[in-house]
């Protein structure tokens, strides 16, 4: 039985999670097939297909690009699936990485400024290569200056407005896509239901989009759209949990959403 999740984040970038840790969870569900596709990075995606080849588990290369579509003022996050070279994708991503990591910088000295006990040393030790808001809630947590991870702190500080509410610049979502294709992989539009950007797709279909995701954050009107739009414009249809461990708010485990069975996105990765 084909059981494939094709989205799941680890401590690389913003999981809680190791990615031997989520190996045993998905052998645990019963996963055959799945891909890293921590934001941004192309970082041990050898080292995570040889650990899944140590878990019987086929894996493929993976990345989830975070874009921008000016035209609609909207997000858009591009999963790059079974890439065969990483340098189009780093190039494109270092930025994005770098404006990240100087963003939660700001967000720590904001934080000291408003009397929390914090520094870039107390953060950095949840973290991989770069910090995260996730990480900084952690240790918000773990020293006993907040209760939870998407608590008080989290909702009046880091959202709704608050003193740490700024993000950064993106890449455009089109150059994403082209990235993915530059890379030999597979360009995948991630949960279009959840940033509502359906009216992008026409304009990545034209550099060389192949997918879209189902199910996650879809309610039954939803499905039908992304099922519509996959229709029309001849794309497969992708789907995974977007596991993040402890540092998401809705509890999704990996393998609670998967690529459709039906889906010809198995036959593209020759998959039978």
């Amino acid at each position: 039985m084909v059981k494939a999740d094709f989205h799941i984040h680890s401590t690389i970038s913003d999981c809680s999670f190791s990615r031997e840790e989520i190996l045993q969870k998905a052998k645990d569900v019963g996963l055959t097939y799945l891909s890293f596709t921590d934001h941004d990075t192309t970082q041990e995606w050898k080292e995570g297909l040889a650990l899944c080849r140590k878990h019987n588990i086929v894996g493929f290369s993976g990345i989830e690009i975070s874009a921008f579509d000016k035209k609609s003022n909207k997000k858009a996050h591009i999963i790059g699936l079974n890439y065969e070279k990483t340098r189009p994708l780093d190039d494109l991503c270092a930025d994005t990485l770098r404006k990240r990591n100087h963003n939660c910088l700001k967000k720590i000295e904001i934080l000291g400024e408003l009397g929390f006990e914090i520094t870039y040393e107390d953060v950095k030790k949840y973290a991989g290569e770069t910090i995260y808001k996730q990480h900084i809630l952690e240790y918000l947590v773990e020293s006993n200056q907040e209760k939870q991870i998407f608590g008080e702190t989290y909702r009046t500080i880091l959202k709704n407005g608050g003193p740490c509410d700024f993000d950064i610049d993106y890449v455009s979502a089109e150059d994403a896509v082209k990235a993915i294709k530059e890379s030999g992989g597979l360009a995948i539009l991630a949960h279009p239901g959840q940033q509502k950007n359906y009216e992008i797709v026409p304009s990545l279909v034209d550099v060389g989009l192949d997918g879209i995701e189902l199910n996650l954050a879809h309610n039954k009107p939803e499905k039908d759209i992304v099922k519509e739009i996959a229709k029309q414009h001849g794309l497969f249809l992708s789907g995974g949990s977007d596991f993040h461990g402890r540092y998401e708010a809705n509890g999704i485990e990996i393998g609670d959403y998967l690529v459709p069975e039906y889906s010809n996105i198995f036959r593209v990765l020759g998959i039978h």
